[in-house]
């Protein structure tokens, strides 16, 4: 029969004490207990027809309670030949302690409640955070005071404008904020005024800029296509975005593409360049207004998210037009057709008729399932014939 044990009971807690349930009640402090934990056991028909299991059953919750120094309710059921029996119901859990006692989590909880004392002295707006991240917590209950000594600092330094690893903090070093860059993006993101927060900029990788902090520059590789217009004799060059935005090359024809060996065999076209894609990231280069009058030509991977870079870059220079993009290159291209392992459904805003279309066929699976076309595998004719 299958009748629980208080092992089972354990287990049922167990994931939502793993999901900080409980722990974020205690912070909110809502009235959880006393906990209510029922037993499934037999019933009146099985206790007629399997009576003795039934005892061994119950004689084995006995034992378990009293390991566990837990009150059992009982209940009676009925026998037609020994008459009413009492058996196991449930018990209860009277508060958190006893809980954390059961499922063998005394000290994590001392932990916890160790560390949020600690946490909301401090900072008592940070109480709904602790409710939110309780695991967190506790995982943090080590480095808290280096945390909150990070916290302090850039609460009393408004737009720091420094490398993070400037931050001179006893036991601090670039290394360690990368690592809790999660925790202390959750805590400046409460705790820091709206002005003090820059929101073009969001997740972990886009930390210090967020918070006013000096990141490392991100580089913009370039080849300058047409010798005469070489910086110092230098045609592959990789500079900081800020330089790029200054530069105003007398560029007739700018090309992107996504696929670096693709920058690098364009041929030699006068007055062009060929800028190398990154992506998603092309926030460096909206600063680059000397582009903004530019003939661009864009060339991407032929999938859902070669379609939805296109679109993201065009909202940055709307001037762009796509090359290679097209529904007779893929055609031509089958024997090296692959799948996209995760494609991009959402509706972009910035696509041609005929860009549109194709990119309908291949995010609604029209042509084969999760179809793409990597621009590596066009053939070097077909990009000189496209040029």
């Amino acid at each position: 029969m299958k009748w629980d044990k208080l092992k089972d009971i354990s287990l049922k807690l167990q994931k939502r004490w793993d999901r900080g349930i409980y722990l974020k009640s205690y912070v909110k402090k809502e009235a959880l207990f006393p906990l209510w934990c029922p037993l499934k056991g037999p019933t009146s028909p099985q206790m007629n027809s399997n009576f003795d299991e039934a005892r061994t059953w119950a004689a084995g919750i006995y034992k378990e309670a009293e390991k566990h120094h837990i009150t059992i309710v009982m209940r009676d059921v009925n026998h037609r030949q020994l008459g009413k029996n009492s058996i196991p119901r449930g018990f209860f859990l009277e508060n958190i302690d006893s809980l954390a006692v059961f499922l063998g989590k005394k000290n994590e909880l001392r932990i916890f409640i160790s560390s949020l004392n600690r946490l909301v002295s401090v900072y008592p707006e940070l109480r709904e955070w602790a409710a939110a991240h309780p695991l967190d917590l506790i995982k943090s209950e080590p480095v808290i005071e280096k945390l909150l000594s990070i916290l302090n600092w850039r609460m009393d330094n408004l737009s720091p404008g420094i490398y993070l690893r400037q931050l001179s903090l006893p036991g601090i070093d670039t290394k360690f904020i990368e690592t809790h860059r999660k925790v202390l993006t959750e805590w400046f993101d409460m705790m820091l005024s709206d002005g003090e927060i820059n929101d073009a900029y969001r997740g972990i990788g886009q930390f210090e800029k967020r918070y006013g902090f000096q990141s490392k520059p991100q580089l913009i590789r370039f080849r300058i296509l047409d010798e005469r217009l070489s910086i110092g004799g230098f045609t592959d060059i990789s500079i900081p975005s800020d330089e790029f935005a200054k530069m105003d090359l007398a560029v007739e024809k700018v090309y992107v593409t996504e696929n670096d060996i693709n920058g690098l065999v364009f041929p030699r076209i006068p007055r062009g360049m060929v800028i190398f894609g990154r992506g998603y990231n092309f926030n460096e280069l909206s600063n680059a207004a000397w582009l903004a009058d530019k003939p661009i030509r864009y060339w991407g991977d032929l999938d859902t998210h070669g379609f939805a870079i296109l679109s993201q870059f065009r909202s940055i220079f709307p001037q762009t037009r796509s090359f290679l993009m097209d529904r007779s290159t893929l055609l031509e291209h089958k024997e090296h057709w692959g799948t996209e392992a995760a494609p991009f459904t959402a509706d972009l805003p910035n696509l041609s008729t005929e860009e549109q279309q194709l990119f309908d066929d291949l995010r609604f699976n029209r042509i084969q399932k999760n179809l793409r076309l990597e621009q590596e595998f066009i053939s070097h004719n077909r990009l000189l014939e496209a040029l």
